[in-house]
């Protein structure tokens, strides 16, 4: 049975990368009652907010730039009007359509204070706000954040230019600043906690993310109806294999030694599913 909403919901994908937020994204794509917009990924609050997320900001575009690829212009006008953003996602609800979204995974690196506002934005317009982070074990994120960089030959979260070699890869990734405000889950669900009601937060864990009640979880928080088959629907895969080293394995691990304390303590599933 689809779940009933009382009102129009926003959805606030606060991460995190390689967790399964562009399954979520065509997950929710594939519901009616869902219109995301122009984009899945809108960096805004990331390109405005974190400094090493200021390549994500974008210049003003030309006029004939402006026709070729309102994506960009549409951007450019939330980064430079922030009230914008509210107005936009606001006027795609209609009469069917009543779940929009921004997922940005790069947003888990936000302050509180932006979260705040973000939140009582859509409050104040009388939509929900609701915020959504999946969590995966740590090592496993970091891999495959090295092996999608590499293969895409992205240069610009925390791997030095030019490198091509996967162990090297993640030694230069894993400390940096890319890497921490994409893996400190803990940090991330603290800021969200101190701001968020209880009931407009979910979180969710990868490794058990497709089974038959965590996709009727999800649904439920968002207000669709649940599709399970759509739990063998591959999106965004990273296509070449990582590399197992256990030793530099073993030193990601340590290195984000609380992440895991603090998500065995709060989501006890995790000690089995997690290294």
């Amino acid at each position: 049975m689809e779940p009933t909403k009382s009102k129009n919901t926003f959805v606030l994908g606060l991460g995190f990368q390689k967790c399964g937020t562009s399954w979520l994204y065509r997950y929710l794509q594939q519901s009616e009652k869902f219109d995301g917009g122009e984009l899945k990924e809108y960096h805004i609050w990331d390109a405005i907010d974190i400094p090493i997320m200021s390549y994500n900001t974008v210049k003003r575009p030309g006029l004939i730039r402006n026709m070729l690829d309102k994506s960009n212009y549409l951007r450019y006008h939330m980064q430079t009007d922030n009230e914008s953003y509210f107005d936009y996602f606001e006027s795609i609800f209609s009469d069917t359509v009543t779940i929009t979204a921004d997922i940005t995974p790069s947003y888990s690196g936000l302050q509180k204070s932006r979260l705040s506002s973000i939140y009582s934005g859509f409050k104040q317009r009388d939509i929900d706000c609701k915020a959504v982070m999946l969590l995966r074990d740590p090592v496993d994120r970091i891999k495959s954040a090295v092996r999608y960089n590499l293969d895409r030959k992205n240069y610009d979260e925390g791997i030095e230019n030019g490198e091509t070699d996967f162990l090297q890869a993640l030694e230069q990734y894993y400390k940096s600043e890319h890497c921490t405000i994409r893996t400190r889950y803990d940090k991330t669900i603290e800021s969200v906690r101190g701001v968020f009601d209880r009931e407009d937060i979910y979180i969710g864990i990868y490794e058990e993310m497709f089974d038959s009640d965590k996709i009727d979880n999800v649904s439920n928080f968002v207000g669709i109806k649940a599709k399970y088959d759509f739990a063998s629907v591959k999106v965004n895969k990273t296509k070449s294999p990582t590399t197992v080293n256990h030793e530099i394995e073993e030193k990601v691990k340590n290195f984000y030694s609380e992440v895991y304390e603090y998500c065995n303590e709060e989501f006890p599933s995790t000690r089995n599913l997690w290294r």
